[in-house]
């Protein structure tokens, strides 16, 4: 291919790259608004809430190693397409499919969505080498935008389509069409990477590495910090006297700081000169927003939600810069990927779940205060450790081994 045809290639990619990460959570997170309604509409019980909450987290926790092991069979940007559409048909089931549908479909619909979030990972590393900060912190953005807009829209769509059954539907079509357009990019813009071989990304030569580890332990303070924080912030803010509305634009206004964050993380890492310069500096500031926004002035949260989302923004795409930069290599970023994401949202998630127990305490703001500092704090020890200059690699001690790009 001439240098023009590879730099058209290389942005056509990445449009489509980005599209697909927007709807990483988009349905995802579509359901949760008027999950209530669909409760009393399947005759289920409200303790069934906690556990619809847990599942998405725990199919994204299952299918990022899941994803590590399927490219050993199927080529990554083939199993890339096979896994947006296992998460389409996951949207239908679980649109149509009643009490059943809506547990079991959120299930399929988080094991597309995770398997893809992971695996594309591994494409990226190949193709961008010299572009993975930018390019994660726009993953980053873009996931983060997809969740606020699904969480935004859900209700007003399914007042507009006439039930809950097809406001849920609806967000099969965005899916539908990243989809079409990861399909046409493989087989017409670069026709060649339909013949990529399949990858040996095995988890076991990990767990050797203490590297790996590291990278996986940040991810998962990473997920059980921001989890425990949003999940109940609107909530406290409301236990300390804001109005119900103002106290959901706390956690508005902070999701909405996540996202210039995500993508200013990478410039700041360059101008801070290292990593473990931006975590020093964004994760002792969220702890310090956290409880400004428990303890300080009611009338200064603002300033204090800003803080914060700034600050998570930053810590989330630092969880998936560590990943892909860590790499050796294509097949090393799967394995790594599935093995941090795995942990991150099965651990992360279910010590998040157990950390929310503190809420039937007495002066609960507090004890999520501390609880959140006590993540925080392990993300930094995690993530200072993880900032070194060797890498993490599949093949053995002292072999060489490189992944060309060809996408610069």
């Amino acid at each position: 291919m001439t240098a023009s045809n590879t730099r058209s290639y290389g942005i056509h990619f990445i449009v489509v790259f980005l599209f697909i990460c927007l709807n990483l959570r988009l349905s995802v997170s579509a359901a949760d608004p008027i999950l209530s309604v669909i409760m009393r509409d399947l005759g289920l019980h409200v303790e069934s809430s906690s556990l619809f909450a847990l599942l998405p987290i725990m199919a994204l926790g299952v299918a990022a190693p899941l994803g590590a092991q399927l490219v050993e069979w199927v080529r990554p940007r083939l199993l890339i397409a096979y896994a947006l559409g296992v998460a389409i048909a996951g949207i239908v089931w679980r649109s149509y499919g009643g009490g059943v549908g809506l547990f079991g479909g959120t299930v399929i619909t988080g094991l597309g969505l995770g398997i893809a979030g992971s695996v594309i990972l591994g494409v990226v590393k190949d193709l961008f080498p010299a572009r993975l900060p930018e390019l994660m912190g726009a993953y980053t953005a873009c996931v983060c935008l997809g969740t606020s807009l699904g969480t935004a829209a859900s209700e007003p769509l399914t007042l507009a389509l006439g039930g809950w059954p097809r406001g849920l539907l609806f967000w099969a079509w965005p899916l539908l069409l990243a989809l079409a357009l990861w399909v046409e990019l493989i087989e017409r813009a670069h026709p060649f990477n339909l013949r990529q071989n399949t990858l040996h990304s095995p988890l076991r030569p990990l767990l050797k590495q203490g590297k790996a580890w590291w990278v996986s332990v940040f991810y998962v303070f990473r997920v059980a910090g921001a989890w425990v924080l949003i999940v109940w912030l609107a909530t406290l803010m409301h236990m300390r006297g804001l109005p119900p509305v103002e106290a959901g634009l706390v956690v508005g206004l902070t999701t909405a700081c996540e996202i210039p964050a995500t993508l200013l993380s990478g410039h700041l890492t360059q101008w801070l000169g290292s990593q473990s310069r931006l975590m020093w500096i964004a994760i002792p500031l969220s702890i310090a927003a956290t409880w400004g926004l428990m303890l300080g002035p009611l009338g200064w949260w603002p300033v204090f939600a800003v803080v914060l989302g700034f600050c998570i923004g930053a810590v989330f795409t630092l969880g998936m810069t560590l990943i892909v930069e860590n790499s050796e290599d294509a097949a090393t970023t799967i394995a790594l990927s599935g093995m941090a994401q795995g942990m991150g949202f099965i651990v992360g998630g279910l010590l998040a779940w157990a950390a929310s127990g503190v809420m039937n305490l007495n002066a609960p703001h507090l004890w999520i205060a501390g609880v959140y500092a006590v993540f925080a704090l392990g993300g930094l020890t995690a993530g200072l450790r993880s900032d070194t200059p060797t890498r993490v690699s599949l093949a053995p001690p002292g072999t060489q081994h490189s992944s060309p790009g060809s996408g610069e």
